[in-house]
C-alpha cells in the first residue's frame, strides 16, 4: 500500500472541503510538530476522527509520528474510544447546564 499517496489523498481533500455544522472534525498537522512542523494555520487541517486516526497510522508506517500514543487501536476502537469521549462530555455539560 502507498501511505504516503494515501495520507496526501486524506489531506487535500479534507483542505478542499466545506465544514458542515454537523459533523465533528479533529485538527492535525500535516507535518507533525514531533518532525519540526509548526503549530501555524497552514499547518493544520480539519479531519474526521477516522480520517484523523487513518493519516497517523499512514505516518506511523512511513516512520514519523512514533510518539502517536493510539497507534496500538484499530480504526473501529478508536472511533468508539472518540464517541465514549463525547458522551462523558455532554453527560458532564448536561450536569453543569441549568
Amino acid at each position: 500500500m502507498n501511505y504516503y499517496a494515501l495520507y496526501w489523498k486524506i489531506v487535500n481533500t479534507a483542505i478542499e472541503r466545506e465544514y458542515p455544522g454537523d459533523e465533528e472534525y479533529e485538527n492535525h498537522h500535516i507535518i507533525p510538530r514531533s518532525e519540526g512542523g509548526s503549530n501555524k494555520k497552514a499547518n493544520k487541517v480539519r479531519l474526521t476522527p477516522k480520517e484523523h486516526h487513518i493519516c497517523h497510522l499512514c505516518l506511523i508506517r512511513l516512520g514519523k509520528c512514533l510518539k502517536y500514543c493510539f497507534r496500538h487501536l484499530s480504526v473501529k476502537q478508536y472511533l468508539e474510544m472518540k464517541q465514549a469521549e463525547r458522551e462523558k462530555l455532554k453527560r458532564a455539560y448536561a450536569r453543569k447546564v441549568f
